[in-house]
């Protein structure tokens, strides 16, 4: 891979990354979707949390597209086509998005992704 390619390519992961610490933190003292459900805030910070996993599809995305989708596809642990799915699915559904789902995505798949994310780097450096 060319070195602007890559540098371009560890720019956006790293993007990706401080989306998750973000998601990670803001949701950290959320226990249920009630917490979402219940406030005008918990709404604004359920907003901005699909905004973020929207980021992040869309990021991955871009970087699959820019790799001529021979990057990503080295990480198969990583559900790439769901996360892509995901983006879409934010992007033209906005409103049926199930809020259970996000609170999932936050609790089980961010962590795996931000530990592969980082491995990419690394494997790309």
């Amino acid at each position: 891979m060319e070195y602007q390619l890559k540098e371009e390519v560890i720019n956006r992961l790293e993007q990706i990354i401080d989306s998750i610490d973000v998601l990670l933190e803001r949701n950290r003292d959320i226990t249920s979707v009630e917490d979402y459900l219940s406030t005008p805030w918990g709404m604004t910070l359920l907003d901005a949390n699909l905004m973020r996993i929207q980021f992040i599809g869309e990021t991955a995305l871009a970087i699959d597209k820019k790799t001529d989708k021979s990057l990503l596809v080295n990480y198969p642990e990583i559900p790439w086509k769901q996360i892509f799915g995901m983006r879409n699915y934010i992007s033209h559904q906005y409103a049926d998005v199930d809020p259970d789902m996000v609170l999932v995505v936050i609790r089980k798949h961010l962590i795996p992704l931000k530990t592969t994310v980082q491995q990419v780097i690394q494997d790309l450096k």
